[in-house]
């Protein structure tokens, strides 16, 4: 038997799931271990192998391929532990990361109630301070004509007043490189001869896209992260190497496909929010299976909770990507949000005497109280607990139990009390607090953003986002509440799912109509480089998917967003056609009227998709049969909700639930590894995949 195992690695857990040839999929479930993750990769992989009867060993010697998303890039950006990096740029252009884009660059990425402080606000620091930064005297210009050619030998001085000075890892942005090339090839040659075991970012190779800054933060934040994460990969590939995998390993890109590990150290950004990307893979097959289109895919984990769209099919791609406020490059898929997880700390502001949720979290270790790991600050699990919404001898499938009296003592003393109330009502209202707070991230990416929630279907993983979507879906107006079968385990069963997947980028500043035979000329060129690389790696032709899009804005509008592109040789009624689809989801995005068609469209850059397609997994479709589900019945009990005080809950064992069966609220359903709570008036359906949808 081979298999194919997914590995996510979240703030609080980490994931496994194993697919075999069947399409049978096995899920595993562990702490996660940092800053030594593998151990937690090891340990989930561990789970999954004991329920097949094989020791871990035997398992990763008949796997074919492993597929990781991790935090490791994201981690060390936000706890500021990246390697210290020198930065060339062109003289003249020293300080562009601290004068990022001006004003903007003050309140970029602050949340609401930050903005609210405007003299508390600055900019971040920079990653490569203007101490480690130095002026090359080179110079191209904006059609690609070198003016001045860089200079060898001074290139060799500023990277040995670097390395003395301590850098790692060097990164080199030169004004308009992305046009031509020539000068950053110089510098690249001078740290291949002088440093070959240095980390390096190239802007032309890491980011060829118009914009300084954003290019200068890029190649920041590759230099600063790319040593680390190097490190990692080659730990972790030792790590399964010496548990007996002989197979590939594949990791996951933010913008929702799958590289080697090589390239993913290349293009190290692309591993910022990797795992979600994943999750929405994941919603996309699971809900298109149902026949749905319009998703919203909500991935309630241990740190955070995050959301992302589809709309008619195609998922939304984030315009201005960024980590920590700072900006880089990337086609990545549009994935947003909060510190607002199982694992997020509850406090009550000592100066408002207001409760809060987040955004800082318990994680792993020392962990939520109720996990007697060490913690002693209430999070949302411990509410989710004192409610009665867990049950705790049910934990993880029952290999670990939560401490209630303990989660209960602390929350008292030190939320309850300090609010002057009951801890029951105390608990009952963090967790409205939290659902609130939830409901208006999603209502910021759907009704602010032109889609109508009604005529979605959201998704509902991570590990606990079953207690509480049936609080925030209603409340958004969706049609139906999807709790997939594999969701606490949901992103890495995305990642068995995963296509490999090349992103190209060639930025060119046209305006519309710009002729057929130009179009046609660079996504030729563009395509033959993909097909090349693709066969290269040992993929077949037909295997091979080609997506275009031409990046595209209103003249005098600054808004660019991506339009897709048919395949073959183009025409002008073709282009034209772009234009119109173009002008149709600027609309879709910003209202009505906002698009300006008589300043002309203007085309910013080439954007080519290329997916070798991996055979994905049937699902096992069980019979339907009829609704009554008393035999899963394994018992009841008191939860408290909002307004109605103590009500009495059946429990229902998942396991024991077949398609068809239906669980009126309010019930509580026991799954292996994640809990749904059904409300009082809403119905729970158990379908031919075994995903639990709830209506209402």
């Amino acid at each position: 038997m081979q298999y194919v195992i997914g590995v996510d690695v979240g703030g609080t857990f980490t994931d496994a799931v194993v697919r075999d040839e069947t399409g049978s999929l096995t899920l595993g479930k562990a702490f996660s271990t940092p800053p030594d993750f593998d151990r937690g990769i090891v340990d989930s992989v561990g789970v999954a192998a004991e329920k097949l009867g094989l020791s871990v060993s035997a398992l990763l010697s008949q796997t074919a391929l492993l597929i990781h998303s991790c935090t490791v890039t994201e981690n060390a950006v936000f706890d500021k532990t990246g390697v210290k990096a020198g930065l060339l740029v062109t003289r003249g252009f020293e300080e562009v990361l601290v004068i990022m884009r001006g004003g903007y660059g003050r309140w970029f990425g602050l949340t609401e109630e930050e903005l609210k402080h405007p003299v508390k606000t600055d900019k971040p620091v920079p990653l490569i301070p203007v101490t480690m930064t130095r002026g090359i005297r080179e110079r191209t210009d904006y059609k690609g004509e070198v003016l001045v050619h860089a200079d060898a030998g001074e290139i060799r001085q500023a990277v040995k007043e670097l390395v003395d000075a301590g850098a790692e890892a060097i990164a080199v942005c030169f004004l308009w490189s992305f046009k031509n090339d020539a000068n950053e090839k110089i510098a690249r040659k001078v740290l291949e001869e002088e440093c070959p075991q240095l980390f390096r970012a190239i802007s032309s190779e890491v980011a060829p896209s118009l914009g300084e800054y954003e290019r200068a933060s890029t190649v920041a934040l590759s230099a600063y992260l790319g040593p680390l994460l190097s490190s990692y990969l080659r730990r972790l590939q030792q790590t399964v190497v010496d548990s007996g995998f002989r197979g590939s390993l594949l990791v996951m890109q933010a913008y929702g496909g799958l590289v080697p590990p090589a390239e993913a150290v290349t293009s190290v950004v692309g591993t910022i929010e990797s795992g979600p990307a994943s999750g929405l893979k994941a919603s996309e097959f699971a809900l298109g299976l149902l026949g749905e289109k319009n998703i919203i895919a909500t991935d309630l984990g241990g740190t955070t909770f995050k959301a992302g769209v589809m709309r008619e099919g195609v998922f939304d791609y984030a315009r201005e990507p960024s980590v920590a406020r700072y900006h880089y490059t990337l086609a990545k898929l549009d994935v947003v949000s909060i510190g607002a997880g199982g694992g997020s700390i509850v406090s009550v502001d000592p100066r408002l005497n207001l409760p809060k949720v987040g955004p800082n979290s318990a994680g792993a270790y020392p962990g939520p109280v109720c996990y007697d790991h060490g913690g002693n600050e209430p999070t949302l699990v411990d509410v989710d607990l004192i409610l009665g919404y867990l049950d705790p001898r049910f934990f993880l499938g029952g290999r670990s139990t939560l401490n209630r009296e303990k989660a209960l003592a602390v929350f008292e003393e030190k939320v309850a009390d300090r609010l002057g109330m009951d801890p029951l009502k105390a608990a009952a209202g963090i967790y409205t607090l939290a659902n609130s707070i939830m409901f208006d991230l999603l209502h910021k990416i759907t009704v602010e953003r032109g889609l109508d929630p009604r005529r979605c279907a959201l998704a509902a993983y991570g590990g606990q986002a079953g207690l509480h979507a049936g609080a925030y879906g209603p409340k958004l107006g969706v049609s139906e509440v999807v709790v997939p079968y594999a969701a606490s385990v949901f992103s890495a069963f995305g990642l068995v799912l995963s296509d490999v997947v090349h992103q190209y980028f060639v930025a060119e500043h046209l305006r519309m109509l710009v002729p057929p035979a130009t179009v046609n000329g660079i996504f030729t060129s563009m395509e033959r480089k993909a097909v090349d690389q693709l066969v290269a790696e040992g993929f077949p032709r037909e295997s091979i998917v080609l997506e275009r899009a031409l990046d595209m804005r209103f003249g005098r509008q600054v808004h660019v967003m991506a339009a897709p592109v048919k395949a073959g040789s183009l025409s002008d009624a073709d282009v034209a056609a772009v234009c119109d689809q173009f002008e149709a989801l600027y609309e879709q995005r910003y209202g009505k009227g906002s698009g300006h068609r008589q300043a002309g469209i203007e085309v910013m850059g080439f954007r080519l998709r290329a997916t070798a397609v991996i055979p994905k997994p049937r699902l096992h479709e069980f019979e339907v049969l009829g609704n009554d589900a008393r035999d899963a019945i394994v018992g009841s009990k008191e939860i408290y909700l909002d307004g109605q005080g103590l009500v009495e809950a059946q429990l229902y064992d998942f396991e024991r639930l077949h398609s068809g069966n239906e669980v009126r609220g309010p019930a509580i359903v026991l799954t292996p590894i994640t809990t749904i709570l059904v409300f009082p008036g809403q119905l729970a359906t158990c379908d031919r995949f075994k995903n639990v949808v709830i209506t209402y």
